[in-house]
């Protein structure tokens, strides 16, 4: 059973919402830019997740296993469903990490809040970013960020790293 808390109900409103207009949409380029274009940092949508996810963070149901100590957390929000458009809703807070490598299966989008100026998750600030299936890497994050991650059916498959 995932943790709740008296704020979960309404960001899973607000992600029914978003899933609703990704729904069986292919993670690519233009999914990340519709993302940004329409969900992006400076709209509604963007601005109601982030102060729910740190809600979250408060109420123990976002962000709420170490990893890594109290700078590298994650937490799964919701198990695959048709209401998220059958994909896991995980949350994380990063702080100049170099997260654990692995493979997208089936892909990832994340959904970046940085919390200090100029922080960045794999290059990119505040938004969104999509990850196509099969792609790789190590979560980096500079700065202090907030994050909210989409996987399809919850895949995600941890790796060894390629050699240098």
């Amino acid at each position: 059973m995932l943790p709740s808390g008296s704020h979960k109900e309404e960001m899973m409103q607000v992600l029914n919402r978003l899933f609703n207009e990704i729904r069986a949409r292919a993670l690519d380029a233009d999914l990340e830019t519709l993302l940004n274009r329409e969900f992006g940092a400076g709209s509604e949508t963007y601005g109601q997740l982030t102060r729910l996810l740190k809600l979250g963070m408060e109420e123990g149901w976002a962000a709420y296993v170490e990893v890594e100590g109290a700078d590298y957390r994650r937490g799964r929000i919701a198990e695959p469903s048709q209401e998220t458009a059958e994909m896991s809703v995980e949350s994380g807070l990063l702080h100049d990490v170099k997260g654990q490598y692995h493979c997208h299966t089936t892909g990832e989008i994340n959904m970046i809040i940085p919390l200090e100026e100029g922080a960045q998750f794999c290059g990119h600030g505040a938004g969104w970013r999509v990850f196509p299936p099969l792609s790789e890497h190590f979560p980096t994050v500079t700065g202090k960020a907030l994050m909210m991650y989409f996987l399809p059916g919850g895949n995600i498959e941890y790796r060894t790293p390629p050699a240098v």
